[in-house]
């Protein structure tokens, strides 16, 4: 019996959609495969990082600069590839504009990274975004530009170990100039140069931010990432975002950190200044030298000097080159003299003029120092007979006037900006009193410098320490005058 079959007819359309379904499918699942991947071998990241240059290393450390404190960029990228956060790495490549690397070694065209990225929470900052694309379009003589503006902010004048905009902004960040919530240098420094579309890209930038300030400064992996590198991680280790979040700082401190920041000098823990000590009665030196040491100031110490000797010293000094690579100058004279002049060993008129001692260090007469703070403390020791008898001394108390010399007042201070001059006055009859024992003024001086707990500026500083020196009632006579624009303090925070 022979049993009759039924082929079943198929179309020719029929068996061209379940191949094209066949394919899809395998496709599907191919691309699965990539992006399910949590991270690529070592030899392929071995394989990335050759592929790239010197410039794009660059810019992958300084677009992690927030996540990670590695500079190394294979270790860095095996970092983030141990963490499980191929997307970084896939997000740098695409910011490098490397779709040839993606390619390569993700198998994924523009418009899936485009779209993987989409759906995944940008890691990278918006802020180191911009700071890369303008680092695209600043050229070589407006970096040149940039950085002669900038010389008095950088840690080491206008040398940068690699000359590129990142590097310079890398500095400004350490210095806490530059921050994602305060690009105001830049925007004045796109100004000055000519380059306002620049200038117009960084204020749009801040509008759009509208000063939402997440964590603090950034000084290399700082926990103003923190709730970026939270996203990325939230899906791995919970428990890890949560204490990551715990330790940001809260935006209102941080806003205040910012705003507090932007009217202090710039100080550095080390390097922090240059000082020359002029003492010419003897007591005071090496009290001075220890303080300023520990300020970690480069002290110049000199004894006992005619009037032609300081002011050649002080030439000598305003001529250095080193003062460039100082972010504070400090002079202190011990001295006789009268109300205008220092007499030094001389002894008599018509001594070293004050206003000759201001004028050697002022940004004209000494580039090296402009912008900088230039301090001045004085102790003038008032002989006999130069002595007023007239005249009552209106930045003291009232009930200490009578216990003290009355002085003439002294010509002011020159129209320059960003200096500090501290006068103390008292009878020269004082040094035969106390033989050989500190002056009150530079004494308490010391102790209010000395005293890091305080954290106090050097305005402040100066306040408690004419409270002391008129509540002493010592016959000394204090006198502030200074043109500071910022905030200064002698012990960095």
């Amino acid at each position: 019996m022979t049993s009759l079959l039924c082929p079943v007819k198929v179309t020719r359309n029929e068996v061209f959609c379940h191949t094209n379904c066949l394919m899809n499918c395998a496709s599907s699942a191919e691309g699965n495969i990539v992006m399910s991947s949590h991270s690529v071998t070592s030899r392929t990241l071995v394989q990335i990082v050759e592929e790239l240059e010197s410039e794009e290393e660059e810019v992958i450390k300084f677009a992690c600069r927030d996540i990670t404190s590695t500079t190394n960029v294979r270790e860095l990228l095996t970092e983030l590839n141990e963490r499980n956060s191929h997307l970084v790495i896939l997000e740098l490549l695409y910011l490098l504009k490397r779709l040839d690397l993606i390619k390569k070694y993700y198998n994924m065209s523009k418009v899936e990274v485009e779209r993987q990225l989409k759906r995944q929470s940008k890691v990278i900052s918006d802020y180191r975004y911009i700071m890369i694309e303008l680092s695209e379009q600043v050229e070589e003589r407006e970096l040149d530009s940039l950085m002669f503006l900038l010389k008095n902010y950088l840690r080491n004048g206008a040398k940068l170990k690699n000359k590129t905009f990142l590097s310079l902004i890398v500095e400004l960040e350490k210095n806490q100039l530059v921050t994602p919530n305060n690009l105001e240098i830049l925007e004045n420094m796109f100004q000055t140069i000519h380059r306002v579309d620049l200038n117009k890209r960084i204020v749009k930038f801040q509008q759009k931010e509208n000063a939402v300030c997440v964590g603090g400064p950034y000084v290399n992996a700082l926990p103003a990432s923190a709730s970026s590198f939270a996203r990325m991680t939230s899906s791995m280790n919970p428990q890890l975002t949560i204490s990551t979040m715990k330790e940001a700082t809260p935006v209102q401190e941080t806003l205040i950190q910012i705003a507090d920041h932007e009217e202090r000098y710039p100080v550095r823990r080390d390097h922090r200044g240059f000082c020359v000590i002029i003492d010419c009665v003897g007591n005071d030196a090496d009290m001075l030298t220890a303080l300023f040491n520990s300020l970690h100031f480069e002290v110049m110490c000199q004894l006992y000097k005619r009037v032609d000797e300081v002011k050649d010293i002080l030439q000598d000094v305003a001529h250095m080159e080193q003062l460039r690579h100082h972010d504070i100058f400090a002079c202190v004279i011990i001295s006789r003299g009268n109300a205008d002049s220092l007499f030094c060993l001389d002894g008599d008129l018509p001594g070293l003029s004050l206003d000759r001692i201001r004028s050697t260090f002022t940004g004209q007469s000494c580039p090296n120092l402009r912008g900088k703070p230039k301090l001045f403390f004085i102790q003038n020791y008032l002989v006999s007979d130069t002595e007023e008898e007239n005249g009552v001394e209106v930045d003291g108390p009232k009930d200490c006037a009578a216990s003290r010399p009355q002085i003439q007042n002294y010509s002011q201070i020159p129209n320059e900006a960003d200096i500090f001059w501290s006068h103390c006055r008292v009878n020269e009859l004082e040094l035969q009193k106390s033989s050989g024992s500190p002056s009150l003024y530079l004494r308490s001086l010391r102790d209010l410098l000395d005293e890091k707990k305080s954290r106090k500026d050097l305005l402040d500083i100066h306040t408690e320490l004419s409270r002391i020196i008129y509540a002493k009632k010592s016959g000394a006579s204090l006198q502030l005058k200074h043109t500071l624009t910022k905030k200064l303090f002698l012990h960095p925070a």
